[in-house]
């Protein structure tokens, strides 16, 4: 349960990706309505695309390093001192 937010933030990082490809590619791979002034602020497949790119990284960031956690915690010794 602890890495479900985080998956579900890779597979929607990857979802905008894709998503975005297709429309841009829809719209012949054109720039035209890149910036928001110039088109009726109508977004462009390229927005999504980038915003899909952007949250690759920082989610898979977030898996590793829990994971690193995780095993951290599982390799320190107990420090009760039993007998």
């Amino acid at each position: 349960m602890r890495f479900f937010a985080r998956f579900l933030l890779l597979a929607a990082g990857f979802a905008l990706f894709t998503f975005g490809l297709l429309k841009w590619s829809t719209d012949g791979f054109t720039l035209n309505g890149l910036l928001p002034f110039t088109d009726s602020y109508r977004t462009q497949g390229l927005h999504y695309l980038m915003l899909g790119l952007a949250m690759i990284p920082p989610s898979l960031w977030e898996i590793f390093t829990l994971e690193r956690r995780i095993l951290e915690r599982s390799q320190k010794p107990d420090s009760t001192g039993g007998s």
